[in-house]
């Protein structure tokens, strides 16, 4: 796997350091899940998921961040700073025939960032969202080729 540019680097925060930390108590508590799972179930426990493709003139960013739509996700740049977060509204049922036996869905809050750097064109930045996978390109700046001048030898 390619290592991402000097200018290009995960931004990790709180929430990611808090999930490996629960997720590897998780896994030592619970060897069978991990056997079930799959070896690396628990790490890298970031969310949303992503994967980071470094093309000559761009970088694409790919996620997949199911059951939101595109109303339920922002995607920010400050500061060099690039941030995707979203929320879930899972509707509540208000009826007084249903009790909940187990409940799994929640309101939940993500949010993952990247830092670009000066390589890149902030203002062309293109994202786009369907069936759950978001793609987001952000072109990179063209070198300036400078033309050789001659120098004069005095």
């Amino acid at each position: 796997m390619k290592t991402l540019p000097s200018v290009f680097k995960h931004r990790n925060n709180f929430v990611d350091s808090f999930d490996k930390v629960f997720d590897q108590l998780v896994a030592k508590s619970f060897p069978a899940l991990t056997d079930e799972f799959g070896v690396d179930f628990f790490s890298k426990s970031s969310y949303p998921k992503v994967d980071v493709l470094d093309y000559k003139d761009k970088i694409k960013i790919i996620s997949e961040i199911p059951g939101l739509t595109k109303s339920d996700i922002d995607i920010e740049l400050k500061d060099e700073v690039l941030t995707i977060s979203g929320k879930t509204n899972r509707n509540e049922e208000n009826g007084t025939e249903g009790t909940y036996l187990y409940r799994e869905l929640k309101h939940s809050a993500f949010r993952r960032s990247f830092t670009l750097g000066e390589n890149f064109k902030s203002k062309d930045i293109k994202a786009k969202f369907k069936n759950g996978i978001l793609n987001i390109e952000i072109p990179k700046v063209t070198p300036k080729i400078e033309e050789a001048v001659k120098i004069d030898i005095d």
